[in-house]
């Protein structure tokens, strides 16, 4: 009778641990629209610019890039805290209840998707004045860090501490001989 309880207890614990919700990341409404600013002095480094003639442009189209972003994002910050405070807020719900999920995402989506509109149109501008003037290496190299820059604003996943480790599950079959590998 008592191994019989304790197998029920452990049961019962597996399986309440495996069903939790994992924890809700913060919501960040800037890095959502793509809100971000480029270092001047890193840029050039970043993509080996050495001509201080091309140094200086590079510098003088980022700051006016900064300068517009700076705009875009002080006009719209009020709905950026909005939005930002009631997700952050209901944080958890937002798994269980489907409705308020699809209501969330639409204004998400009216509110976040023209300001992120608009920066790309100042990115594409800002692509194109960078193009004109960095050789080709150059100009790849730029939009490898910008690729990257805008990887850092993408939310991190939760990690879910119940399940097992992902090497547990996996069979090696390098050195098996079997009937599909035969060394005669």
């Amino acid at each position: 009778m008592k191994k019989l309880s304790i197998i029920l207890v452990l049961f019962i614990s597996y399986f309440s641990f495996a069903q939790d919700t994992p924890d809700f990341p913060e919501y960040n409404a800037k890095n959502a629209a793509s809100i971000f600013y480029y270092n001047f002095s890193e840029v050039p480094e970043e993509i080996k610019v050495k001509d201080d003639v091309t140094k200086s442009k590079t510098v003088k189209w980022l700051r006016l890039y900064n300068d517009k972003i700076k705009k875009i994002s002080f006009l719209n910050s009020l709905k950026l805290q909005e939005l930002e405070l009631s997700i952050n807020s209901l944080g958890k719900r937002l798994y269980s209840d489907r409705n308020l999920a699809s209501k969330v995402t639409k204004r998400v989506e009216t509110i976040i998707s023209p300001i992120r509109d608009s920066i790309d149109i100042h990115e594409k501008t800002l692509n194109d004045n960078l193009k004109s003037f960095l050789s080709k290496r150059q100009f790849r190299k730029w939009l490898k860090y910008q690729k990257s820059q805008k990887r850092k604003l993408l939310p991190k996943a939760p990690k879910r501490q119940s399940s097992p480790p992902p090497s547990m599950n996996r069979r090696r079959r390098g050195n098996q001989q079997g009937m599909g590998r035969r060394r005669y």
